[in-house]
């Protein structure tokens, strides 16, 4: 007999309110949400399709839980995360990725809830309770975003990702940005920089040969300075540089990070548990990083609570997190439309810092407003 009663696919809206990468300004994200039920239990998943920076776009997605995977999943007498997701990757092994993330998510959601432990726990041994929450800026000079910053540290913020690669913002300036964000919040603030593929091989080059070594040693990193598919040029940029180079849009799935490890093209590897097509997969990722030393670093595509919180349970487990903090700020800037309570783990600690904390369980150990989500659907299917 089938184990799952209930599976249900639902297509949401987040408002990003204008939010400026190298791809333009992002306002609208659609998210694909899965509800799957069975043995008294039910279990969250999401997936975050984001056309330029994923192949596949919401609606894709939304067929594919609906009309492809879903209905396999239906029928199975037995949903163990793991084995699922084997028997879904050797059918479809170049298909469906994030979608069958989604399900994954769901899946460890409700077995984890079977046993009465955290998602966490069925990964591995929680090493942290809580990571800082690192806070986005806008492309921009310094004095462009140094209001956010100086607002952002004013309120226990101390990690900071600078979005850069906006054709109207030369990497070049760069150098200066980073100059006048030292000199103004020196050692109370840690910087990344984020250029989303948006420069040329030579201008990356360029910058990184003038960039002055006591600016080099203030970057926590850089993240995809170049385009996602030139692996050979991020290891020539990397092995002229002391600052670690990330990858991001390059790092998709398994076979994509070991081409990156292979070409010695990065020192970070920027994790995304719906990118990388569920909890299982980037755990796998962040294992084989943690053979080659490899730090890895917990990022966010604009998600909501289902996807930042199964990336915190992760991320609570890992030996090699990035001493950068953490992405977990998407549920405080979508417009209200978040479903869950994940808002309600971050908090500023007796320290003036603030973090995000891992929720006690079972399961991911978050509430889902089923309601809320119903109501603000752009589409609800059940299979």
């Amino acid at each position: 007999m089938p184990f799952l009663t209930e599976a249900t696919v639902f297509k949401g809206r987040y408002d990003l309110g204008g939010y400026k990468l190298s791809y333009g300004e992002q306002n609208d994200v659609y998210p694909i949400i899965v509800k799957l039920v069975g043995g008294g239990h039910e279990g969250w998943g999401e997936a975050n399709p984001w056309q330029p920076f994923t192949s596949q776009g919401p609606d894709d997605d939304f067929d594919a839980l609906e009309k492809v995977l879903l209905p396999i999943v239906r029928e199975l007498d037995s949903v163990d995360p793991w084995d699922v997701q084997s028997a879904l990757d050797e059918r479809f092994p170049d298909r469906h990725l994030m979608a069958k993330g989604a399900i994954n998510m769901a899946l460890m959601d409700l077995e984890a809830k079977k046993r009465g432990v955290r998602v966490a726990d069925l990964l591995g041994n929680v090493k942290r309770m809580a990571i800082e929450v690192s806070r986005p800026t806008n492309n921009g000079t310094a004095e462009d975003v140094l209001p956010t910053i100086e607002g952002a540290m004013a309120e226990g913020y101390r990690q900071f990702m600078l979005k850069a690669g906006d054709a109207n913002y030369p990497a070049m300036d760069e150098i200066e940005r980073l100059r006048v964000l030292k000199e103004r919040c020196g050692e109370r603030a840690v910087f990344k920089i984020d250029a989303n593929t948006g420069w040329s091989r030579d201008d990356a080059r360029a910058l990184l040969a003038a960039m002055p070594q006591h600016l080099a040693d203030y970057l926590a990193y850089l993240e995809q300075p170049i385009a996602a598919d030139d692996i050979d040029g991020l290891a020539e940029l990397q092995a002229m540089t002391s600052i670690p180079i990330s990858v991001d849009e390059s790092l998709t799935d398994l076979e994509s990070a070991r081409r990156i490890i292979e070409k010695k093209a990065a020192r970070v590897f920027s994790v995304k548990i719906s990118k990388n097509g569920g909890l299982l997969t980037a755990q796998k990722i962040a294992r084989l990083a943690a053979e080659h030393g490899i730090a890895v670093y917990p990022n966010s595509m604009a998600e909501g609570g289902i996807t930042q919180v199964a990336s915190l349970h992760l991320a609570a487990t890992l030996d090699n997190l990035a001493d950068a903090g953490g992405s977990y700020r998407s549920v405080l800037r979508l417009g209200g439309l978040d479903v869950t309570n994940l808002h309600t783990f971050i908090k500023r600690d007796d320290d003036g810092l603030v973090r995000i904390h891992l929720p006690d369980g079972p399961g991911f150990g978050l509430d889902v407003d089923e309601a809320k989500l119903r109501a603000n659907a752009l589409r609800i299917a059940s299979v």
